[in-house]
């Protein structure tokens, strides 16, 4: 089984009808800060795509989250949350205080699972001011 595609949350194809392919992070647009729904809406989406693709979403993979912050000093010490929780996270500097956080973890991408990352980032990410920008994994064919 090898990696054909990549998927991204939804929150691209949720609102602004557009689908991400390649290794790019998913928020294409703005949602409001500090709401999780659309993100949870846009993982039903997901496994939908996924599904339609022949992903095998029962089989773990690396899964990426983005998130940006208006302060470094804040995403890095997301960044230690989120290690605490066996997250690998990199932190990227943007302009001179601003920062894009990068977390990635082996998982599956059943809606199940999707949910219960997207919780535990997002409030992660939210407790330190950060504004989640969603998750993307590769596609793995059946």
């Amino acid at each position: 089984m090898e990696s054909q595609e990549y998927e991204s949350s939804g929150i691209a194809s949720e609102f602004c009808g557009a689908r991400l392919r390649g290794r790019a992070p998913a928020g294409l647009c703005s949602t409001a800060v500090g709401d999780i729904r659309p993100h949870l809406t846009s993982n039903v989406e997901q496994f939908s795509q996924r599904i339609k693709m022949r992903d095998d979403v029962d089989l773990p993979r690396e899964v990426e989250h983005f998130a940006n912050f208006a302060a470094i000093k804040d995403a890095r010490g997301a960044a230690r949350d989120l290690e605490a929780l066996g997250y690998a996270v990199s932190v990227t500097r943007r302009m001179i205080f601003r920062a894009t956080l990068r977390a990635t973890k082996q998982s599956t991408v059943d809606i199940e699972t999707a949910d219960a990352m997207v919780e535990e980032v997002f409030g992660v990410v939210e407790s330190r001011r950060g504004d989640y920008d969603g998750w993307g994994a590769p596609v793995i064919q059946r």
